[in-house]
């Protein structure tokens, strides 16, 4: 009754005693016109005073908003680079569960560091003045590669000015480190640790790297003899769990959380997928719809679809998929060294001597790709990145 004015207090206090209750809310209980006989109220007052019995029991009804409202209060952790931010349906979003996928050396980590940098940022620059906590499970958190990150990303997103003013220490201060070795003690840090750092600080982000190194195969220690099945049981269960904890942590604490994840081999069908990956795979030749998959992505480049037909897909099985909003695939090719493309093509041409062959530019580096498989916000997206001593940047214009 906080939200009434004295009037409209002292309206209720009157109509609680005149009915006989001890709470307002049952005055409701009483049908409306023995509310009235029994108040004594004119209709018109009476009305009123129904209202305010309603609106002190039912406070739900003052947070109905418009969807449009919803969408103004969307608040985005930018990558530090517009175009990834752009395929990306403008960064990670806060409240929300994103998942980032790839094989080993694709950069996932990279791109995480990345994110824990521009998460600190001021507001002005795309982020949010905000406390990070990372979680490695694969080993020790990679500080230098942070340190050295800092500065080159800073100046590329502020510029100079602000660049120089920043230290990196301060960065690292911000960002707290967990690492555990097994299954038990990650989820026993979900049930305690986790819910107490996100509700004493300022933490916007946090990272898991990676969710399934202790999740994909029985790594317990213990002489249970506990059957496989079994484990896969718990491990469904626990994940079960955990994604309805974060889920309800992401919306209680405002925060964004971002899991790494590894990949595995397909031996039949598609690459599990489900975007542009999943519509290049190769398909038999006497399919009529092979033909009309390929032509359907055909502003996708040759060597990207060589690169996703590999038929890789993220880990966790179907289960983990329903439980993320958002899916970010990452995929590279890497670089041939000049004698390695003089072979095959002396192999392929029947040549003696290409020594004086010069390969194309763009199969002397590591070509890779940032795909944005689904999301709840955003379309499936694909940009071509670079990936340098300040993170990931988009490449525009590159001749094949």
């Amino acid at each position: 009754m906080s939200a009434l004015t004295e009037e409209e207090q002292a309206l209720l206090a009157k109509c609680v005693a005149k009915v006989g209750c001890e709470e307002p809310y049952q005055c409701l209980l009483v049908p409306y016109l023995e509310f009235l006989r029994s108040t004594g109220l004119a209709e018109e007052q009476g009305q009123l005073a129904w209202a305010l019995l309603c609106r002190t029991t039912y406070p739900w009804q003052q947070h109905i908003r418009l969807a449009t409202e919803l969408k103004d209060d969307d608040i985005w952790i930018s990558t530090g680079d517009l175009e990834v931010d752009k395929c990306l349906g403008g960064g990670i979003r806060l409240g929300s569960m994103v998942e980032v996928s790839g094989e080993s050396a694709s950069g996932k980590t990279q791109l995480c560091i990345q994110l824990a940098i521009s998460a600190q940022l001021p507001e002005a620059y795309g982020g949010l003045d905000g406390d990070v906590i990372y979680i490695s499970t694969e080993g020790p958190f990679p500080v230098n590669r942070l340190e050295s990150m800092v500065y080159p990303l800073v100046h590329r997103v502020c510029g100079e000015d602000y660049a120089n003013a920043v230290d990196p220490a301060d960065f690292m201060h911000r960002i707290q480190v967990a690492e555990f070795e097994n299954m038990e003690t990650m989820f026993h840090a979900f049930d305690y640790k986790v819910p107490a750092l996100l509700s004493t600080g300022n933490v916007r982000l946090m990272i898991v790297d990676s969710i399934a190194a202790h999740l994909r195969f029985n790594t317990s220690n213990d002489n249970s003899g506990q059957s496989l099945s079994a484990f896969y049981k718990e491990r469904s269960d626990s994940l079960v769990s955990m994604g309805a904890k974060f889920k309800r942590w992401a919306n209680e604490f405002n925060c964004a959380f971002v899991f790494i994840n590894q990949v595995t081999d397909l031996f039949t069908g598609g690459n599990g997928n489900g975007g542009i990956s999943a519509r290049l795979r190769p398909g038999n030749s006497n399919d009529s719809d092979s033909s009309a998959e390929l032509s359907s992505v055909a502003d996708v480049d040759s060597e990207f679809a060589t690169v996703v037909a590999s038929k890789k897909a993220p880990a966790l099985g179907s289960l983990w998929s329903n439980i993320i909003d958002t899916r970010i695939m990452m995929y590279q090719r890497r670089g041939l060294a000049p004698s390695e493309f003089r072979l095959a093509s002396d192999a392929q041409n029947n040549a003696v001597d290409q020594a004086t062959i010069e390969p194309p530019s763009h199969l002397l580096r590591t070509r890779r790709w940032i795909e944005n498989v689904f999301s709840p916000w955003a379309p499936n997206a694909l940009c071509e990145v670079v990936l340098d001593k300040s993170g990931f940047q988009h490449i525009t214009n590159v001749n094949i």
